[in-house]
């Protein structure tokens, strides 16, 4: 919970400008009509709604299950749902009874090993954790409480400063300047999700406190011995803190490195340790396994290299296995690892070549045809991306892309400004077309195969649905067909929106509304049911 997030209550929207809405990826049928002043979307099977004033929740079949008497309603979540009263809140189950009454001036979810809690600030204003009935874990009187990420078993941490009440209430001062009380200054008490606590430490600025370094040592010891009595934690604790500051800190983590390609070190131990080896010939290098030639001694240098796709489809396993060396590094997430064998000869990489770990595929790396230049861009699920390059008398370089699949065979031309493969292996591309107006972006859809789904200038916008079985594509259908400056333009405007299921090498209309605003996050994968805004005026 941000400082900015712990401030007291402020009001929600209204009707004068727009209305909330439902469509259902199951049908126009289902379809819950833009009459409701807000919403927060479904989910365990109900949504928030704002009507006449007042929020309450309604049912996929636009039914009410509880009445419209809050001030804020927040969805569902563990069979909880946050509600305001006034600037009270508390919190109802799914019968509209309260599990905690609407005492508080602010509730926050924070999840702890699976189970709701609630940072929580009581009519003093001052902040503490309470459990999904509303009984105290950590008492309130603390000036906050802070959520702290990245970690498994460190929660969060509470902040507690002396408050001059000869100047007002807490609240009267937080209220009048919430910036006075910084969440860096005071004392620092941190907790473990047992609600031990570990260690504290005085805090004057952001330099103080708690360093990230130490943090995930902290983290790591819990994870070994997380159950052991709390004195033996905080001793353990205290001692990791008092190293000396000049302990190396972790280079940062980047969010996305489990999707990295691997350290060529990684890689070359690894296929060495399947047989894989280079060997020299009269000056030249090529590729063996066991005594098998796989690339003939023709390079003056090969290297292996890894690459990194997400969800390969099933149909090319078999060869991304024989091929590529294909293997899952995570099967859930869909991280599957691919390698390959690249030829260095002469600088720069012209006449360079990629051959698969077999030796039977054989892709140049880059090559100039016809005065277009010709390059690997980086691959995807189906297989290699070619950006191909021209300049004009001018000196204006065009830049296109093609696709070619796992057996070197082209699925898409050079045409296209832009490839896209879904999760779903389908294929979405944009293409350019300049007209007096200005500029065009016409979009489609193309199988696996490299057949045209969509017809490439029918719709002015195509964007894949993420999480749902089936494969759903949310695009949008204008009339006349906008540029480039008149789609940015009228951005916020209402539009014709229409949810396509594409099976096979077909596609159909599932559902077809008009909108200002969807955001595909916004779809309920358990009811279908997505969300979206019109504007009540400029149609």
């Amino acid at each position: 919970m941000t400082a900015r997030a712990q401030e007291p209550f402020t009001s929600y929207g209204n009707c004068t400008e727009k209305t909330y809405g439902f469509a259902s990826v199951n049908g126009e049928d289902h379809n819950i009509p833009p009459m409701y002043c807000d919403a927060t979307g479904f989910s365990e099977g109900l949504a928030s709604v704002k009507l006449d004033g007042q929020w309450g929740y309604i049912d996929v079949n636009q039914k009410t299950r509880i009445a419209f008497s809050f001030d804020y309603a927040a969805r569902f979540k563990y069979g909880h749902a946050i509600v305001h009263r006034g600037k009270f809140r508390g919190v109802i189950d799914k019968q509209g009874d309260y599990v905690v009454p609407p005492i508080y001036l602010d509730l926050q979810m924070l999840e702890i090993d699976g189970k709701p809690y609630y940072l929580s600030r009581d009519s003093t204003f001052f902040a503490g954790l309470i459990d999904s009935k509303g009984e105290e874990v950590v008492p309130l009187r603390y000036t906050y409480v802070m959520p702290l990420t990245g970690y498994e078993h460190l929660p969060f941490y509470t902040v507690f400063r002396e408050i001059d009440t000869a100047l007002g209430s807490f609240y009267e001062q937080f209220e009048d300047n919430p910036f006075l009380f910084s969440p860096e200054q005071g004392r620092h008490d941190l907790y473990d999700n047992q609600f031990n606590k570990l260690a504290s430490r005085q805090s004057s600025d952001y330099s103080d406190g708690f360093p990230h370094n130490k943090l995930q040592k902290i983290d790591a010891f819990l994870l070994e011995d997380r159950d052991k009595p709390a004195e033996e934690k905080v001793k353990t604790v205290e001692r990791i803190l008092s190293l000396p500051d000049s302990t190396p800190t972790p280079e940062p983590v980047s969010l996305y490195g489990e999707y990295a390609s691997r350290k060529s070190n990684e890689v070359d131990g690894y296929l060495e340790g399947l047989g894989y080896r280079f060997f020299t010939e009269n000056g030249k290098t090529g590729l063996k396994k066991g005594n098998d030639i796989l690339i003939p001694a023709a390079h003056r240098q090969l290297r292996f290299v890894n690459g990194v796709i997400l969800f390969p489809q099933p149909a090319d396993m078999p060869r991304l296995e024989k091929h590529y060396g294909g293997v899952y590094r995570n099967k859930e997430k869909g991280i599957f690892d691919i390698f390959a064998v690249l030829s260095v000869d002469d600088e720069p990489t012209e006449g360079a070549m990629q051959y698969s770990l077999s030796g039977d595929v054989s892709l140049p790396i880059a090559q100039t045809v016809d005065g277009s230049k010709k390059l690997i861009s980086t691959i995807n699920s189906l297989g290699f991306l070619y950006l191909h390059t021209t300049q004009d008398t001018a000196g204006l370089v065009e830049k296109k892309y093609s696709l070619v699949n796992w057996k070197g065979e082209e699925l898409l031309p050079p045409v296209y400004q832009k490839i896209e493969v879904t999760k779903a292996g389908h294929v979405l591309v944009s293409q350019e077309k300049k007209i007096p107006e200005g500029m065009e972006e016409h979009l489609g859809v193309f199988s696996p195969m490299g057949e045209e789904i969509v017809p490439v200038g029918v719709y002015s916008s195509i964007k894949a649905f993420s999480g749902c079985e089936r494969a759903l594509y949310l695009v949008t259908w204008s009339d006349p067909y906008p540029t480039r400056t008149e789609w940015k333009e009228g951005n916020d405007s209402n539009k014709t929106y229409v949810i396509l299921e594409v099976d096979g090498s077909t596609s159909r209309v599932v559902n077809t509304f008009t909108a200002s605003t969807v955001h595909m996050t916004q779809l309920d994968a358990e009811t279908g049911m997505l969300q979206y805004i019109k504007r009540v005026s400029g149609e």
